[in-house]
């Protein structure tokens, strides 16, 4: 069974009704790619205790970093678009306090929130992996006023070179053009998702336009993009060329948006049922 890390903050996802559900793409992308068949580990800072979490996410091996408060997040969708605050963020992870035996793995998955996760490749140099993977949509966000979350444009000279990445339309708000430019120069293989419209693919030099299947009803879409990228990540790694695994992992994410929180996650039958 390979070996999968994903590094990122769990997330506490504020209900328009009132109350939270978890969220963070280290838990929608961990248990898509548990469910894939790979032993997955989540390396998070969050407030929840580790019997806690043992006892919320059994499917995962999560190693906590301790932390006063867990990442609190908003999202409040509008005709303009998504609109985002922070009311509580956990600490940067501190690689320092991983156990050596988990920075061994097959693949490393960089999957930030809010900038808690490096982007500089000298922060990787401790880990031993086959590949390196992210979906960096942390890397593309700020705070404003009153924890608004602003648009980002980072210094991505300064990251690794990727095996895949996967962004979103939302994410490159910041620069559309130059920072897809710097990621296609970053990585092997880039995603880039546009929501309903499915996504494009550049692989092997060329770029390809993949719709998403229709979907007669569309309960909440928070997490999709997260799954999609796991499963994308994970079909590729088990050998499936980057189009088809594509493919596929619109198909789940497509699943995901007609539920709502961590529910929305594919289960073992519907991914049996992917061809």
């Amino acid at each position: 069974m390979a070996r999968y890390l994903l590094l990122g903050h769990i997330t506490k996802d504020l209900r328009p009704q009132g109350g939270f559900q978890f969220g963070g793409a280290v838990l929608y992308a961990g248990l898509t790619v548990r469910r894939l068949s790979f032993e997955t580990r989540v390396f998070t800072a969050c407030a929840e205790e580790k019997e806690e979490l043992e006892s919320l996410f059994p499917e995962l091996s999560i190693f906590r970093q301790a932390s006063s408060e867990t990442t609190t997040f908003e999202n409040r969708e509008t005709s303009s678009g998504r609109i985002q605050r922070v009311y509580a963020q956990a600490p940067r992870l501190d690689f320092d306090l991983l156990p050596s035996s988990w920075r061994q793995t097959d693949v490393l998955h960089l999957a930030p929130v809010l900038g808690e996760v490096p982007l500089e490749k000298e922060a990787y140099e401790s880990f031993s992996y086959r590949w390196l993977v992210a979906s960096p949509q942390g890397w593309f966000r700020k705070l404003g006023p009153e924890g608004r979350v602003l648009p980002r444009a980072p210094d991505l000279s300064k990251a690794p070179s990727f095996k895949a990445l996967v962004v979103s339309e939302e994410d490159l708000r910041a620069d559309p053009e130059g920072l897809k430019e710097v990621l296609l120069a970053k990585s092997e293989i880039l995603v880039l998702t546009q929501g309903a419209r499915g996504a494009l693919l550049w692989t092997e030099g060329q770029v390809l336009e993949v719709p998403a299947p229709s979907v007669s009803k569309v309960v909440d879409t928070t997490g999709a993009g997260d799954i999609l990228a796991g499963s994308f990540l994970a079909f590729l790694y088990g050998g499936d060329p980057p189009l088809k695994a594509l493919e596929k992992a619109l198909k789940l994410a497509s699943i995901s948006v007609t539920r709502s929180g961590l529910a929305s996650v594919p289960n073992f039958k519907e991914m049996a049922n992917l061809r």
